[in-house]
């Protein structure tokens, strides 16, 4: 089974490698343009910059390395299937994002009590500037936008659930692929529990629809409300953030109580078969079948 998945060429280690090598050199290059100019490297666009090439440049390095391999790029996306039902999808998304909102509080709180100055400065966290009008400030938040609602969606999702859950599927199986890249998905971001039940959705969602499109959209979906959220008004200081959240820390129950059956429903109901073909192959042999 292995010698004929194409996946199996394909070298995580690789993938990770080629991460780090991309971000050490656009971190030389913007210290080597930072010394010949009076650009600050630390300011907040910068780290979006570099985020957004990382990704995008991994992304193009993969596809690359994919095309070698004679992996066709097509499979892996596929196609959304026809008079698909987005409400429910949309439904989905509601879902997780309270299961996200309320884990994520829960984390918070529980870690309050061990590292109060962490979660101040998760707290403090701003990704869209306040302030002066200026054309930094707007160019700050326009590609923050672009950045949460557009380039995570798709570089995610294509590297983790398209590409790093086939090549795992073909080392493991199906099922620990799904547990281990939702969990690396949710180590890799702050909210560890909520963003690996999210990772989890969306490979589930991908497998269903054997297209990259619905994940990639409900990511969209996902993040755009999150920013709506954060852009609430709050003239709360941070100390009384930090007492809000020891004496509301029940509503992060609330919401877990609220989605967690959902959530459990649509897992168990959608769980693949050790057997069960991923996106790729059954896109190929669909691909196949019409010719």
């Amino acid at each position: 089974m292995n010698s004929q998945n194409p996946f199996i060429n394909f070298k995580a280690r690789s993938l990770v490698l080629w991460a780090i090598l991309i971000s050490i050199a656009l971190g030389f290059l913007l210290g080597v343009v930072s010394s010949l100019s009076s650009l600050n490297p630390n300011d907040p666009i910068f780290a979006l910059v570099v985020y957004d090439l990382t990704f995008i440049l991994l992304c193009l390095w993969a596809i690359k390395r994919l095309s070698r391999l004679q992996i066709n790029i097509d499979y892996i996306i596929g196609k959304i299937p026809r008079n698909y039902r987005w409400l429910p999808t949309i439904g989905i998304v509601i879902t997780i994002l309270l299961f996200s909102l309320g884990s994520g509080q829960l984390l918070l709180y529980l870690l309050s009590f061990f590292a109060p100055n962490w979660v101040e400065s998760i707290i403090n966290e701003e990704i869209f500037l306040s302030g002066a009008d200026n054309f930094a400030t707007v160019l700050n938040n326009v590609l923050a936008f672009i950045t949460i609602v557009v380039v995570a969606p798709v570089t995610e999702e294509l590297l983790f659930r398209g590409i790093l859950l086939h090549r795992w599927a073909a080392k493991w199986g199906i099922r620990p692929a799904l547990l281990v890249t939702s969990l690396l998905f949710g180590i890799l971001h702050t909210n560890v529990v909520g963003l690996s039940v999210f990772g989890l959705m969306m490979a589930l969602l991908y497998i269903k629809t054997r297209t990259l499109i619905v994940p990639i959209v409900c990511h969209a979906l996902n993040n755009l409300a999150a920013v709506g959220l954060g852009l609430i008004p709050n003239d709360t200081s941070t100390t009384d953030m930090l007492e809000q959240l020891h004496s509301e820390w029940w509503v992060g129950i609330i919401f877990v109580v609220l989605s967690a059956p959902l959530l459990i429903s649509f897992i168990s109901k959608n769980w693949p078969r050790p057997t069960f073909p991923l996106p790729y192959f059954s896109n190929g042999e669909q691909s196949e079948c019409r010719m």
